[in-house]
C-alpha cells in the first residue's frame, strides 16, 4: 500500500509542479474548473442520495465555478490580478468569509459527532451546501494565491502555493510516522479512529519547522516569527479539513472518496485538507495586505 501510494506521488507530482508554476493565471484558473468538478463528483458519493440530486450538485458547483469566473473576468482580474483593499466587501472575494464561517460551522459539527452531527447532516442537502461553498471558496482562493504579484514574478504565486502543499503534505507525513511510532490517545475516535494526539502533535512540529524553512528560501515579505504562528493554524485547519471529510465518509459509510489515484484514493482524499487550508492561507496573506473589516 505504501508502495503504490509512494509511485502514485511520483507520477503526479512533476505534473502538480508544472501546473503551479507554468500556466498563465487565466489557463491556470480554466484547468483547476475541471479537476474541481473531478471533486464535486465524489463529494456527491458523500451525498446518500439518487443520481439527479447528485448531477444537480455537480452542476451547481460547475455554474459556481464558472460563475466566480465570469465575475472576475468583468473585473479583468486575469489582465489585472489586483485585489481591492475593501475585499470583505466585494464579490466574489466575500466568499472566502463565508468559507471560514462555514468551516468554524464544521469543526462544531465533528466536535459534536455522532449524536448532533448525525442530526445536521441527516438528508443531503447541509452536505452538498457545505460541498458548493467548501470547493468554490477553495477554487476562488487557489486562483487568488497563484495571482500574488503575478505582474512582478510570475511564480511568486506558484512558490506560496508550493508552500501551502508543504504545510498540508508535512502535517500528513508527519502525523503518518509519528502516529505509526508514537500513537497511543486516540484524536477523535468516533470520526477517525486510526487519527492520535501524538501523531497531530508530530505533524504539527513537521509541518511547522518544513514550511518555515520552505518560507525562508522563498523570500516571503512578513517575518518568519508571523509566518510560524500562521503555519501552526494552518496545520490545525489541515486536520479541521481532514476529519470532516472522514466524518461525511463514516456517515455515507464508504472508506474512499472514489479509487482514481491508486493507493491515496480519490482527489478528495487527498485535498480534503486544501479545501479548508487555501481560504485561511488567502484570507491571512489578504489581511497582512490590506487589512480586515467585516461585512458580508
Amino acid at each position: 500500500m505504501l508502495k503504490q501510494r509512494i509511485i502514485t506521488a511520483l507520477v503526479l507530482l512533476p505534473l502538480a509542479i508544472a501546473l503551479l508554476f507554468y500556466p498563465g493565471l487565466k489557463v491556470f484558473s480554466l484547468i483547476l474548473i475541471p479537476i474541481f468538478g473531478i471533486i464535486a463528483w465524489e463529494w456527491s458519493r458523500l451525498l446518500q442520495t439518487n443520481t439527479f440530486v447528485k448531477t444537480l450538485f455537480i452542476v451547481i458547483v460547475l455554474a459556481a465555478l464558472g460563475g466566480i469566473y465570469y465575475w472576475l473576468t468583468q473585473r479583468e482580474f486575469f489582465e489585472y490580478p489586483t485585489i481591492p483593499n475593501n475585499w470583505t466587501e466585494v464579490h466574489p472575494f466575500k466568499l472566502l468569509m463565508v468559507s471560514i464561517m462555514a468551516w468554524v460551522v464544521a469543526f462544531v459539527l465533528i466536535l459534536l459527532y455522532p449524536k448532533a452531527g448525525r442530526t445536521w447532516l441527516r438528508g443531503p442537502w447541509i452536505r452538498a451546501l457545505f460541498g458548493v461553498v467548501f470547493l468554490a471558496a477553495a477554487w476562488l482562493a487557489i486562483v487568488l494565491i497563484r495571482s500574488t504579484d503575478i505582474l512582478q514574478n510570475h511564480f511568486y504565486g506558484g512558490w506560496l502555493l508550493l508552500l501551502m502543499f508543504v504545510v498540508i503534505w508535512g502535517a500528513d507525513v508527519g502525523a503518518y510516522f509519528f502516529g505509526k511510532t508514537m500513537g497511543r490517545h486516540k484524536l477523535a475516535p468516533v470520526v477517525s479512529p486510526n487519527k492520535t494526539w501524538e501523531g497531530a502533535i508530530g505533524g504539527l512540529v513537521t509541518a511547522t519547522v518544513l514550511s518555515t524553512i520552505a518560507a525562508f528560501f522563498i523570500g516571503l515579505s512578513f517575518s518568519l516569527s508571523w509566518f510560524v504562528l500562521l503555519a501552526v493554524i494552518l496545520v490545525v485547519v489541515s486536520v479541521i479539513g481532514d476529519l470532516f471529510e472522514s466524518m461525511l465518509k463514516r456517515q455515507a459509510g464508504i472508506k474512499d472518496s472514489s479509487q482514481i489515484l491508486p493507493g491515496h484514493g480519490g482527489l478528495l482524499d487527498r485535498l480534503d485538507s486544501t479545501l479548508s487550508v487555501a481560504p485561511f492561507f488567502i484570507v491571512a496573506l489578504l489581511i497582512f495586505q490590506h487589512g480586515f473589516s467585516l461585512s458580508l
